[in-house]
């Protein structure tokens, strides 16, 4: 059945169970695990370098897994792939609240990331765009869902870090996922139909691997991961190191909590925005000018007066972010077609996970050598206002209906 075909209230759920779900990944996602870094960091002994490092083996491994994983939104109805989601995910938010050792860490951030930021958000999207009239629309709905979290999350934890002790924050949340969340979005997913019959024999298996392999060196794929890539890595990192930053820019944690609320508030709105300028002109032609925010953030966070630069930085970031948001669906719903959906955004994913990975680290270590941020800043907005130019030129010219039709 065409997704046009399906009644108005088929597509309002699965707008409904993206914003949900969407919601829910805020446990696994940088923005919420860098509340507690100064906390952890302080209780196990370890340097920023360290926490870095941690994180983003954990945050690498997660993203392999991803690669395998993401595929699973095209042969198993959505009910089923977020039951397996959150079960990763309450399994590492409890594994944080007992934590007492790095490895222990490292396993937590693991499921943390790879049921949380991994396939909470694949499947969110995935669901979002296919089972939608308007894919812009319903994927920007379910990208609020990114954003109620990013607005609660950072005033809540500080409040609560306030009063009780970090670990039964943790304890906390992974309650709210398998009480809450669980029921929740297995009682909004079940009347969703799967996009693709489930394989059934090892020739068809063989062409998914096939299929993955041919993504992997497709013209259009290529040319779009390195600008797509680039917001989730640069954002990571910041939210990460946030403390360090502040500390170097002489941010209270007073200002960076509001500073939140205008992120949350700017990605609102572009996430808007974007979702109907996708609809209207198509995502192949706001590609161009995406990451335009990210770069005008960074150089305000970096150059300009404190007092400025951290409204400044956290509206570009949110505005990016809500760009991000509509575009890891809408794009390659629109360069390889919604049947494979699952297949593509999950390499996708995978790749995204690894660039959010390798982030951190670099960041880490760039701090810990006093690498100056006006130098950092101009590098990424240079790049960011150069690389989608000639990204969009290259998507021009490549087959995107080869990978939808093979």
């Amino acid at each position: 059945m065409n997704p046009g075909d399906r009644p108005p209230s088929l597509h309002r759920r699965a707008a409904a169970f993206g914003l949900a779900a969407a919601l829910t990944s805020t446990f696994g996602q940088s923005i919420f695990i860098g509340l507690f870094g100064a906390q952890i960091q302080a209780e196990l002994g370890l340097s920023p370098s360290s926490w870095g490092a941690l994180y983003g083996l954990a945050t690498g491994i997660s993203g392999m897994t991803m690669f395998w994983l993401g595929a699973l939104a095209d042969r198993v109805a959505a009910a089923r792939a977020i039951t397996l989601a959150l079960l990763i995910l309450a399994t590492g938010a409890a594994t944080m609240a007992v934590a007492q050792a790095p490895w222990m860490l490292a396993l937590a951030f693991f499921c943390l990331r790879l049921g949380g930021q991994g396939l909470c958000s694949h499947i969110a999207i995935v669901t979002a765009a296919r089972h939608a009239r308007l894919r812009g629309r319903n994927i920007a709905i379910a990208a609020f869902g990114f954003i109620l979290g990013e607005a609660t999350m950072p005033l809540l934890i500080t409040a609560l870090l306030g009063w009780t002790d970090w670990r039964w924050v943790w304890a906390g949340a992974g309650m709210v996922v398998l009480l809450g969340a669980l029921p929740l979005l297995r009682q909004l997913a079940a009347p969703l139909p799967l996009a693709t019959p489930r394989a059934a024999t090892g020739t068809e298996a063989a062409a998914t691997t096939m299929r993955r392999r041919d993504l992997l060196r497709h013209p259009a794929f290529l040319a779009a991961l390195p600008v797509a890539l680039v917001f989730p890595f640069v954002v990571t990192s910041v939210f990460l190191h946030q403390g360090s930053i502040s500390a170097l820019r002489a941010w209270s944690p007073q200002q960076v909590a509001i500073a939140y609320l205008c992120f949350a508030g700017s990605q609102a709105v572009t996430t808007w925005l974007a979702g109907r300028l996708v609809d209207h002109s198509g995502a192949v032609q706001m590609f161009r000018f995406y990451l335009l925010p990210l770069a005008a953030g960074v150089l305000i966070g970096a150059f300009a007066p404190p007092h400025l630069a951290v409204w400044g930085l956290y509206i570009g970031l949110g505005m990016g972010s809500g760009c991000q948001s509509v575009m890891s669906g809408a794009l390659w719903a629109e360069l390889f077609g919604i049947e494979r959906l699952g297949l593509v955004r999950g390499v996708f994913t995978a790749l995204m996970v690894l660039a959010t990975a390798a982030s951190p680290p670099l960041l880490g270590l760039a701090l810990q050598n006093q690498i100056p941020l006006t130098l950092m800043a101009g590098i990424v907005a240079i790049y960011a206002v150069v690389m989608p130019q000639i990204a969009v030129r290259w998507l021009r010219k490549a087959p995107p209906a080869q990978m939808a039709n093979g």
